[in-house]
């Protein structure tokens, strides 16, 4: 195939390439030196597929007890051009919380700052571009607790999220969790919905039948925002319109059926993936969204053993072990164990310990997976 592609013009090569999978287009830099030079050209880069480049994560300080983002490389040599610092934003963005990243996109919030009169923000921004923008503010202003008369606190926009899907459309969502608390816990009451289409925020009263307690493992797949039911082996899914909305349940077989609610959610190769993770169980299972004669279910795909996963150690038990991330174009799982960052191959068994990864901070949800997205600007109404 090197002898026949040597006789291939450079543009003809570049409309064939533009048209494979990232998953493909990643084999195909073997056929030729030619190839290769061409798909890691960064001037091509906007009309070639990528693919996951790295995770963003939270670093604590201990010397200050702040928290700032840092970026894990999955590949040798990292993205070009990708700016993962974020030193192209202006100093009024300084400090802020990363929040959520869709298809090489990032969504943070400004920090709070005491006694300032000015509420928190949010902006969209592009690493490989150096693109930005700053959202109008939504109804209910951003990470913030209302509270009542009674100085109890009524509700919550702690959590938000983003939707972008460069295969559909340019333009991207952004999601506001409205939660007010109900017997010591916050469930789901409503969501604000932004479009980069109309420049404007919608509000939208929780359609779900149930009450939805959100475990912060979220992913946009299909026009849909997916996340975990905390208590409850289920994914709650909501549209950028706010009109559709629907619970589906995994069917899980535990000893204590109250034991559970703690999956992870996101999306491998146009399927949506819940990993069951439980700190109880010794392995974890995961399952896949099948539409079997218009009904959709979770069918089981995949289960392996933790201490398969871990070794050297003895057991998985009392160590710091958690989903990281899910590939989006290859069969696996990126998990961290301790400091420990390390990728699980599904399809042929095999774990690689990727890097260690110190000062960690325990929170929930501190992987992002990014896939560098080089076209831009950001779509906007004053762009089109």
């Amino acid at each position: 195939m090197e002898a026949a592609s040597a006789y291939l013009p450079d543009d003809v090569v570049i409309e064939i390439l533009a048209r494979l999978p990232a998953k493909q287009l990643c084999r195909f830099k073997c056929v030729s030196r030619t190839w290769r030079r061409l798909i890691s050209d960064l001037a091509h880069s906007d009309r070639f597929a990528q693919t996951l480049s790295g995770l963003f994560y939270y670093r604590h300080r201990p010397h200050d007890g702040a928290h700032r983002p840092c970026f894990a490389g999955l590949r040798a040599p990292p993205p070009p051009g990708v700016d993962t610092a974020l030193s192209f934003l202006p100093p009024s963005c300084a400090g802020m919380e990363l929040l959520d990243s869709c298809n090489g996109l990032l969504l943070l919030r400004s920090s709070r700052v005491p006694w300032s009169p000015r509420p928190r923000f949010y902006v969209v921004c592009n690493p490989a571009t150096g693109d930005w923008v700053t959202l109008p503010q939504p109804s209910h202003a951003p990470g913030e607790m209302c509270y009542d008369d009674a100085m109890m606190a009524d509700k919550n926009t702690c959590v938000a999220a983003l939707g972008f899907d460069p295969a559909t459309s340019l333009h991207f969502h952004v999601f506001q969790l409205v939660e007010k608390e109900d017997q010591f816990v916050d469930v789901v009451v409503a969501m604000e919905i932004y479009s980069s289409e109309t420049g404007k925020w919608i509000l939208k009263e929780s359609g779900w039948s149930k009450s939805i307690l959100c475990n912060l493992q979220m992913t946009y797949l299909n026009g849909f925002l997916h996340f975990g039911i905390i208590d409850d082996d289920a994914v709650a899914s909501v549209d950028t319109k706010g009109q559709t909305w629907r619970v589906t349940h995994v069917q899980q077989r535990r000893d204590d059926p109250d034991d559970g609610g703690d999956g992870f959610v996101g999306h491998s190769q146009g399927r949506l993936l819940y990993v069951d993770a439980n700190l109880n169980d010794d392995s974890i299972s995961i399952y896949v969204l099948e539409d079997h004669d218009d009904r959709w279910e979770w069918t089981l795909k995949h289960s392996v053993s933790k201490l398969d996963l871990i070794q050297p150690r003895k057991s998985p038990r009392g160590v710091y072990f958690g989903v990281a991330a899910i590939h989006p174009d290859d069969d696996l799982i990126y998990f961290y164990e301790g400091e420990r960052l390390m990728s699980y191959d599904m399809t042929h068994g095999i774990v690689h310990v990727i890097c260690t990864l110190s000062e960690v901070s325990p929170v929930h949800r501190p992987f992002l997976p990014y896939v560098p997205f080089y076209s831009g600007p950001l779509a906007s109404p004053s762009a089109d």
